[in-house]
């Protein structure tokens, strides 16, 4: 058990639950102790050990797992070892996201150079893994044979003067000392792992496509108990004063843990897109400047193709399938530690985390940059704000606390990270702390350069691909901006459970703003809260300068999110309810747990639900994802594959051929039938006559249920209609079946057309 060291504090208190820590309370400041640090480094030995023994005894499954895991998730651990001990929550974040940064650095700086060199880049990184842990692991074996903590932990203790300075101790302590110092029963790890088990055991249970019910209607018993397991687990933790850390991490990620074991595919077609720039660069050796968007934004790509590369994986999906059951514990985690800036007392630094990690289902996790892109920049905000007094603690003025010279040089290498990464997310990080930087909550007052300067360098290096991106009419145009993406096509009723599923999520947002909003109005004599509304307010940039796609406004909720959610987690609620706060221990217990389960159980549900319930017609169902596969792989150059639907519901372009290739939609041929009364021979005979005319080498055409499903959904047509379109595809012999699953076909066109050279 490590040592821990007390820290006498102010006895100001913040108005937090009374059955949750309050400032003032003299608490122990934890730090991960030699046990705990060569636990980890362990866990990094026995991965290199088990890749060395899949190299020389040829075990692929093997090979693929540990080279994935070591280049994706523990590239950072070793050199977060060799730092001063952090806490545990810390030292994941560093770890984790230190690893993403060097994957993506040294990934896309062999794509752009095109010299690609995976296996020696990775023989180098496993080197140097291997010295960084002999020296991480003999200092730690001399600090516990000796009894001790590393001498560097003494740098990490706060003095009780900077403890009083800032009105509490460091804000993420108090939980987690708890957890050290306490001889409790772990009821919380128990069910927590309890409730994981429960839910991957049900998913097992159901594997297929997508029901039109989605995740919900097919998932039984086991999996609903293992839900509520994992709801009871953060609630009393809360209440009882324990680490809600486990619980609320997995709950932010358990919608996707069922959908990656249930569907074995990536919950978003877009997937199959970004899986074909991976598949890209690792044909061509890197990536091919000018050609889209993607190939000029590649950071992630270009970390995965690394990875694929040497782990010797055929078949990229499999990373796109589960990316995010990996990237949302690690925004939540994230988040938290942002939050913990802000707030005293870490049960509410949790809360926020968990909150922000909740309410992310306006935008969907799925294998992007976007998603790497949201942590990188809650990573930079951490940075960037490490030291301010908390929201809760001492209201005197002080100056803006510097940062430390490596904390500069660390934003740099992230702002580089997310410069090659994603197009948006600098900006609207720069835009944040630039509201930081106002309020005289950072200094150096030019830190927010060293994230814009690397993106906006960037960006210049890859204009010719921005043209369709910054439309100068679009500039000023905040309404419009701002407006969701339209879909003017569609002649028939839209289902509900479509309107619900984002619906829902929306309404938990705003009930979260104005959350923050009452929190704001309660503590407007504080600057920090005032900071944390400007900064909620500052994504707006975003649509006053672009469309971005028409999907702006879910960007904007995205980056407003993290700033909303720490306001909420730090609402005094006994200036809201001065009797409750009067009234005795047994009420305020009963109430904690009362008003914690609901606003556990909306959050959750609503998450789950608004991401679940799209499933039919957002999976990349498996079927439909080898047809396009084979089509990208056996077409000749310049062919064309007709979608009769809609493109958004096919996992196309996910090769390294997808631009040698052509996909088009019903939009291209003339847009859609009429449904009132619908001929689907005369609808075939006219999408085939179209395709006909088209100028392409070879003619395809994909019928896929998940095509009709997402038609179905949007109103553009029913799902019969398109079963009977399927059907009359099926009759027509110049179409020639070349690949044939039970929820899509595969045909060519067997006649000659005209526009054939």
């Amino acid at each position: 058990m490590p040592r821990v060291v007390p820290v006498t504090v102010s006895t100001r208190p913040d108005g937090v639950h009374p059955e949750l820590p309050r400032d003032g309370t003299p608490l122990p400041v934890p730090t991960m102790g030699p046990a705990s640090r060569l636990a980890a480094a362990a866990l990094v030995a026995l991965t290199l050990l088990g890749l060395a023994v899949a190299l020389v005894a040829d075990l692929v499954v093997l090979r693929q797992a540990t080279a994935t895991v070591f280049l994706l998730l523990e590239l950072g651990v070793a050199p977060a070892l060799l730092a001063r001990p952090l806490r545990a929550s810390r030292f994941a974040l560093v770890a984790l996201v230190g690893g993403l940064v060097a994957a993506v650095l040294t990934g896309i700086t062999m794509a752009t150079l095109h010299v690609w060199v995976p296996v020696p880049a990775a023989v180098v990184a496993a080197a140097a893994t291997v010295v960084m842990l002999v020296v991480a692991v003999r200092r730690d074996l001399r600090a516990l044979r000796d009894g001790r903590l590393p001498q560097a932990l003494a740098a990490e203790q706060p003095r009780p003067d900077q403890a009083a300075d800032h009105g509490a101790l460091e804000p993420e302590a108090s939980a987690e000392a708890r957890a050290a110092s306490t001889a409790r029963l772990p009821l919380v790890p128990l069910a927590t792992v309890a409730g994981v088990a429960l839910v991957v055991v049900a998913s097992l249970l159901v594997r297929g496509d997508p029901p039109p019910g989605g995740l919900l209607s097919i998932e039984g018993p086991l999996w609903w108990a293992g839900l509520v397991l994992l709801v009871a687990a953060a609630v009393v933790a809360v209440v009882s004063r324990r680490s809600p850390a486990l619980p609320l991490m997995s709950l932010s990620g358990v919608a996707v843990l069922s959908q990656a074991i249930a569907y074995g595919t990536p919950t978003m077609v877009s997937a199959a897109r970004h899986v074909g720039v991976v598949e890209s660069i690792r044909a061509n050796g890197g990536t091919s400047t000018g050609v889209d968007i993607f190939q000029s934004w590649s950071g992630l790509f270009a970390a995965v193709a690394w990875a694929a590369d040497v782990a010797g994986l055929r078949d990229v999906m499999v990373v796109a399938t589960w990316w995010p059951v990996m990237i949302s514990p690690l925004i939540t985690l994230a988040a938290t530690v942002l939050a913990a800036r802000f707030l005293t007392d870490d049960g509410r630094a949790w809360i926020a985390g968990g909150l922000f990690g909740l309410t992310l289902t306006l935008n969907t996790l799925y294998f992007s940059p976007q998603s790497l892109g949201v942590v990188l920049s809650l990573s930079v905000f951490a940075l960037a704000l490490s030291g301010r007094p908390p929201i809760s603690g001492a209201r005197r003025r002080s100056r803006p606390a510097s940062v430390a010279p490596w904390r500069l040089a660390a934003v740099l290498v992230l702002g580089c990270a997310l410069a090659v990464t994603h197009q948006i997310s600098p900006y609207l990080t720069t835009a944040a702390l630039v509201v930081f930087v106002a309020f005289r909550l950072i200094r150096p007052w030019w830190l927010p350069a060293l994230v814009l300067v690397p993106a906006v360098l960037w960006a210049l290096s890859n204009a010719s691909v921005l043209g369709a991106f910054l439309l100068p009419t679009a500039f000023g145009d905040v309404v419009s901006n701002a407006a969701p993406p339209a879909h003017s096509a569609a002649t028939l009723p839209v289902p509900v459970v479509k309107t619900l599923a984002f619906a829902l999520p929306a309404a938990v947002l705003v009930l979260l703003g104005l959350v923050a909003l009452v929190t704001v109005v309660l503590r407007r004599g504080d600057r920090r809260a005032w900071a944390l509304a400007v900064a909620a307010v500052s994504p707006v940039s975003l649509v006053v300068a672009t469309n971005y796609g028409a999907e702006g406004i879910f960007r904007v909720t995205l980056f407003a999110a993290p700033w909303l959610s720490v306001l909420a987690a730090s609402l005094p609620w006994h200036r809201l309810l001065p009797r409750l706060a009067r009234s005795s221990a047994r009420a305020r217990r009963r109430a904690a747990v009362v008003v914690t389960s609901v606003a556990l159980v909306v959050v959750v549900g609503v998450n789950v639900f608004g991401a679940t319930a799209l499933d039919w017609n957002r999976v990349a169902s498996a079927d439909t994802t080898r047809v396009t596969a084979r089509y990208e792989e056996t077409a000749a150059a310049g062919a064309a594959l007709l979608v009769p639907g809609t493109g958004n519901a096919t996992p196309g372009a996910r090769t390294a051929r997808y631009d040698q290739v052509q996909y088009l939609t019903r939009e291209a041929l003339g847009g859609w039938p009429d449904t009132s009364s619908y001929d689907a021979a005369a609808d075939e005979a006219r999408l085939t006559s179209g395709l006909e005319a088209w100028d392409a080498t070879e003619r395809w055409v994909l019928v896929s249920d998940v095509v009709g499903a997402y038609d179905d959904r949007y109103g553009f047509q029913s799902y019969d209609d398109y079963t009977e379109l399927a059907a009359a595809f099926a009759a027509d012999d110049r179409w020639e079946a070349v690949m044939t699953a039970p929820t899509a076909t595969l045909y060519r066109l067997s006649t000659t057309g005209a526009g054939d050279e």
